[in-house]
């Protein structure tokens, strides 16, 4: 219980917010805002630091006592508490001042927002209390951030708020998580978003209940959540519109199996799944229509056993912009066929293709309105890119192109790749495929466009060799504006030395300059790159993942 109370900054004092106006009556300009003006300022503010404005203006000495945002944080209140009192004594004085604040409060005025971070002791009731005070006033929107030592029930009389809107339960972090047992009664009609952040669950039909005991609820996250002994989560409901589930915890191997979501008024759909569980079905609604309004699907370690349903799915999605696939499984399937009209936004990350040959595998991309297609591969797939005449931004991110592979094996499905890219405007790429790019640019056979919308090239190196490579890149790119480089190897054996009279684009296009960059790690940082007419600007390191993150993202 006190690692949970980490040291925390010490808090300034508020300062008052007086503009001085010489001579005029209008100095404290805040003070004369409307009051529902200055309450949503004052909002951003832990509750005490909104106590302590009241020795500011005279105006606003009794402002905390009808001011409907309610802030209270254990480890905001005082700075570094433990090395003054006790935890148990820091506890007290904690809850000393809620009651303060809540017993002076004008208890006719409606609680807007109610956030609540605290410790909760075995047979300390304050915490219900607070809970009960604050339904009583007809509280909106709660967060609870609580750490508790015993499982936590939400009163009856919390349960039947019917001003209760918004919902936000945290009981811990990844180590620890907190038991709640939930309600028995109907209630919550009201409530329109559910937030449910490590919090443990014991009895699934419980759980069932309670989601079906809230017929408004749009938004539903479950972050980190253990679900024990659950086999199946089975999410049934019309009107949810926006669904995440993120990181469920396992206790053993006969935890959770698979995931049912039956919502056709679905617009975003995340489900996040730890590598420990074997499917995940997702069942379309018994209409058939599939989900009509989805418009956003984000899928992570999930394995899908029938590939009709995959392409049931897309083609039954007809708003359907952004699809996100990360370490998905098909245990059956050699060829993956995304094709959409709507479709705006592609991520493939590690996708996992059953086989006899891992690496032979194909992968169709057939989407007129597409705008930005990333893919991360350990292998190079066969590539079929066809009518992406919107693609703007592309990253392609290959660990190995195939061991066992020809160079003119190679160079086919990399070429595919190169004429279907040729209209982008962005273009990302790792160091595993330059020696067969460089030899594919060479030869016109392979490719005979040009990148001439292309206006930004990022590229990772490891080495002076792939200057050939970049040169073509810039040769075939007449309206180059930007080039990023980044290193990301200790060695380099020669300085780079860009001949910038056979580059058009360097002397009259590159308008941001060429922009260099290590990966951390990186010891032997020099500036190996030279040029006469373009000036560098080098780039602060940064870890690899970092590096990934930021611009597989973008």
């Amino acid at each position: 219980m006190e690692n949970a109370l980490q040291r925390s900054p010490k808090i300034s004092k508020l300062t008052c917010g007086v503009c001085s106006n010489v001579g005029g009556e209008d100095g404290d300009r805040i003070s004369n805002l409307p009051e529902p003006i200055i309450h949503h300022i004052f909002s951003f503010l832990e509750t005490i630091d909104v106590v302590r404005a009241s020795a500011v203006s005279r105006k606003w000495r009794y402002l905390w006592h009808s001011i409907p945002y309610l802030n209270f944080n254990i480890h905001n209140i005082w700075s570094n508490p433990l090395e003054r009192w006790s935890l148990q004594t820091t506890n007290e004085k904690f809850k000393d001042f809620v009651n303060w604040v809540l017993l002076f409060q004008n208890g006719s005025v409606s609680i807007h927002r109610f956030r609540l971070s605290c410790l909760n002791r075995v047979d300390d009731y304050t915490l219900y209390r607070w809970i009960a005070v604050v339904a009583w006033r007809n509280v909106q929107v709660l967060n609870l951030h609580i750490i508790s030592d015993e499982p936590i029930k939400l009163p009856r009389s919390f349960v039947t708020c019917e001003s209760l809107v918004s919902l936000k339960l945290d009981f811990g972090n990844r180590e620890h998580q907190g038991v709640l047992n939930l309600p028995t009664c109907a209630g919550f009609s009201r409530l329109k978003s559910l937030d449910l952040q490590h919090v443990e669950v014991l009895d699934y039909n419980l759980f069932r209940e309670f989601l079906s005991s809230c017929p408004l609820v749009e938004n539903l996250c479950m972050k980190e959540c253990f679900f024990h002994d659950f086999e199946s989560l089975d999410i049934s409901t019309t009107s949810l519109k926006y669904l995440t589930v993120d990181e469920f915890l396992l206790s053993e191997p006969k935890g959770l199996r698979s995931c049912k979501v039956i919502c056709e008024s679905l617009e975003a759909l995340k489900l996040h799944f730890g590598r420990e569980i074997d499917k995940c079905v997702l069942k379309l609604p018994p209409t058939c229509v599939g989900f009509s309004r989805l418009k956003s699907l984000d899928l992570k370690n999930v394995k899908l056993l029938d590939h009709s349903f995959f392409l049931k799915l897309i083609s039954s999605s007809p708003l359907l912009e952004n699809l996100k696939m990360d370490s998905c499984c098909f245990p059956d399937l050699k060829i993956l066929d995304v094709s959409s009209n709507s479709l705006k936004s592609l991520t493939l990350e590690r996708i996992e293709f059953g086989g006899d040959e891992l690496d032979n595998y194909k992968l169709k991309i057939a989407c007129s309105n597409l705008e930005s297609f990333n893919i991360f591969a350990p292998l190079l797939p066969d590539f079929t890119l066809e009518g992406l005449n919107s693609l703007q931004n592309a990253f392609i991110f290959l660990e190995t192109i195939g061991e066992y592979m020809e160079a003119k094996e190679i160079c086919h499905p990399m070429s595919k790749i190169l004429n279907g890219l040729r209209d982008v405007k962005v273009l990302k790429l790792s160091c595993t495929p330059y020696q067969f790019l460089n030899a594919i640019l060479e030869q016109r056979s392979y490719f005979s466009a040009s990148f001439n919308n292309l206006k930004s090239i990022l590229c990772v190196t490891t080495a002076e060799w792939t200057v050939p490579l970049i040169i073509r890149l810039l040769n075939w790119s007449p309206n180059l504006e930007v080039l990023t480089i980044y290193f990301d190897l200790d060695e380099y054996y020669d300085d780079w030395e860009i001949p910038d009279k056979v580059i058009l684009c360097l002397t009259c296009h590159l308008k941001t300059k060429l922009r260099v960059s290590w990966l951390k790690g990186v010891e032997n940082r020099r500036e190996i790159i030279s040029s006469s007419s373009v000036a560098l600007k080098f780039l602060e390191p940064k870890p690899f993942l970092d590096f990934f993150l930021t611009h597989f993202d973008d």
